[in-house]
């Protein structure tokens, strides 16, 4: 009997589920179906409106719109058709039964008053428009979801309306109370509208928000900020938001980073030093804007980074670095005084022998040796110390081999110096097949290029130049094209080389130092080659040897020969700037300085001494006293 009934029991229940199951089956089969149709009449419309067969979508659309559901899904292209067939009062009604409809959905809402504005109704407009960014802002204040936000604001950005867009991050930050919400956001749209100020200002407070997101804003503005322009507007909004936020250290350091894009090494060091003190850092700032200096040749700027690490920093751990580069940016900044200071020299080979004593790594021994050497020699002449110092290093049983290599190219350029031509060829020759196809080979091989021009064998030189201009360094590449170029603009019209030879043994003449032989034989070629192509060339090694033996207004009248009569020429920008500089360090006359550094920056805008001038230029005027 229990048997019976249990079998009784599961056929009941088994059949009801049964059928259940089929019924659930042919309504989703149904459904399926229904939906495949639709979607198909979907993109049958949708095909015919991208195509532009307006009368054909539009009757698809309205068949397909009988069902409500289908409203949020035709309904862009079809309000769009509508206002394009200008059927305004349609549109009006398929909009206000989509309110209906969705009454949660402030999209038809916006295209309500799109609608209104494109038939001019432009107040009508505003009022929708402004109700809808108090309706979502007011919601996400209580809620403190601000996802609508975002969605109102790309819904106004989509159809143009900037400005409004723009309204609703920022009444919903208003309404929020929080200053920094948006500001990615906002950036990006201020950029996309073009406001860069704005922009600006938007991701600083973006990067201020956490620290990681400073990089990220860095890289965006190197991308973003190419022009002068754009770098002057970044510094001048990081400093009106120091001044409204004091102390701010991201803002410093951004401040920081802009001298540094602007090449104003000067005014970065300012600010890092600020920062440093603050932090008491161990003057890690400072050590990288000296560094960034350093490799950018504005020694003197990089001289009192290190200086300042070095005496502000005792026992800190930078302190090594800061030594080291101290003294290499100090032997640069002698070597571009002049005439130069022979006691400066003297102390200076010193404080690389204390540097040398206190060094514990054979590395530093031999890198200050090599130092000594070449300041022995190129700047105190006097060579068999030179010699004997640099083969001293040679003879150690123990370094490293590059520089042992760079070593031999020093022994090389001071046996060059010694007229031992030979002795230089060769040691030049070793380390160039030592270091075939890397930087030290290539690096000899255009010392032994420039040998042979001194020596006025051009083809020679020619062919290890056409090597070098294919060279992977960039620096040898270009140093190569530009000796190959002056060599054969200078000897195509001339077969026989006479006034390109006196050139390069003008060149030697000065690489020896004997800079009173090589003034007599530059004056001796401006009266025999008069009007030569060389004649602006010459007129610029001659000032600059002038300036280099102390003859500094006779540098000053060389240079004018090329600012007023070449100043078109591939020298005029040098000509100029080389005035200005004469005139600011050697001279001391800051006003005719400042004045020739603004007629710089005007003449020659695209210049590489663009930089350096206007960053001397401002510091000059007073820019960065405070």
């Amino acid at each position: 009997m229990i048997i019976f009934n249990n079998l009784i029991y599961n056929i009941l229940v088994k059949g009801y589920m049964w059928k259940k199951s089929l019924l659930l089956s042919l309504y989703l089969g149904i459904s399926i179906s229904v939906y495949a149709q639709s979607q198909e009449a979907i993109d049958i419309a949708n095909e015919y409106f991208y195509k532009g067969d307006y009368e054909k979508a539009l009757v698809e659309y309205e068949g397909i719109l009988r069902n409500r559901r289908n409203i949020p899904l035709v309904h862009n292209n079809y309000v769009n058709l509508l206002i394009r067939e200008k059927l305004y009062t349609k549109a009006e009604k398929h909009i206000k039964r989509a309110q209906k409809d969705y009454p949660d959905n402030f999209m038809y809402d916006v295209d309500l008053g799109w609608l209104k504005g494109t038939q001019g109704k432009e107040l009508e407009a505003k009022e929708i428009y402004l109700e809808v960014i108090n309706d979502v802002t007011t919601r996400a204040s209580t809620t403190g979801n601000t996802n609508q936000v975002r969605t109102l604001a790309q819904k106004f950005y989509a159809k143009g309306l900037n400005e409004y867009a723009l309204d609703t991050y920022l009444e919903s930050r208003k309404k929020l109370m929080s200053p920094e919400l948006y500001s990615l956001d906002l950036a990006n749209l201020y950029r996309l509208v073009n406001q860069k100020e704005q922009m600006v200002r938007e991701y600083l407070t973006f990067a201020n928000v956490q620290q990681r997101n400073a990089s990220y804003v860095k890289n965006t503005f190197q991308r973003l900020l190419v022009e002068k322009e754009d770098l002057d507007t970044l510094e001048i909004v990081l400093y009106d938001l120091m001044q409204e936020d004091v102390g701010n250290v991201t803002y410093t350091d951004f401040l920081i980073w802009t001298h540094l894009q602007q090449k104003n090494f000067s005014a970065a060091l300012r600010q890092a030093k600020s920062v440093d003190r603050r932090l008491k850092n161990e003057g890690r700032n400072s050590i990288n804007v000296g560094m960034i200096a350093f490799r950018n040749k504005d020694y003197r700027t990089a001289e009192r980074a290190f200086s300042y690490v070095l005496s502000d920093f005792p026992e800190g751990a930078n302190q090594r670095l800061a030594q080291k580069y101290s003294l290499l940016a100090k032997e640069e900044v002698i070597k571009s005084d002049y005439p130069v200071n022979e006691t400066k020299v003297r102390d200076l080979i010193d404080d690389y022998k204390v540097y040398q004593d206190q060094s514990r790594d054979v590395i530093s021994v031999m890198e200050s040796q090599r130092r000594i050497a070449l300041l022995q020699a190129f700047q105190l002449n006097e060579i068999d110390s030179a010699i004997q110092t640099l083969n001293s290093l040679l003879d150690q049983p123990v370094g490293r081999q590059k520089i042992i290599a760079e070593a031999k190219m020093d022994l090389a350029d001071i046996y060059l110096l010694d007229q031992q031509p030979w002795e230089s060829l060769l040691l030049y020759g070793q380390v160039e097949r030592e270091y075939k196809d890397a930087p030290l080979g290539y690096t000899a091989k255009l010392k032994s290029a420039k040998l042979s021009y001194f020596q006025g064998e051009f083809e020679m030189a020619l062919g290890h130049l056409d090597i070098l201009k294919l060279a992977t360094s960039r620096e040898i590449a270009n140093d190569a094209l530009e000796l190959s170029v002056l060599i054969k603009n200078n000897t195509v019209f001339d077969s026989t080389d006479l006034a390109m030879q006196s050139y390069s043994q003008i060149e030697l003449l000065l690489f020896q130092n004997k800079r009173e032989k090589a003034l007599d034989k530059i004056l001796m070629m401006l009266d025999k080659w008069p009007g030569h192509s060389l004649t602006d060339e010459l007129y610029m090694i001659k000032a600059i040897t002038e300036r280099e033996l102390g003859d500094f207004e006779a540098a000053l009248q060389s240079l004018e020969k090329i600012t007023n009569t070449y100043y078109y020429d591939i020298l005029g920008d040098n000509a100029l700037f080389l005035t200005a500089q004469i005139l600011d360090y050697d001279l001391n006359r800051k006003e005719e300085a400042m004045q020739y550094y603004e007629d710089f920056l005007t003449k020659y805008p695209g210049s590489i001494f663009v930089s350096e001038s206007r960053d001397r230029f401002r510091e000059l005027r007073g820019d960065f006293n405070n």
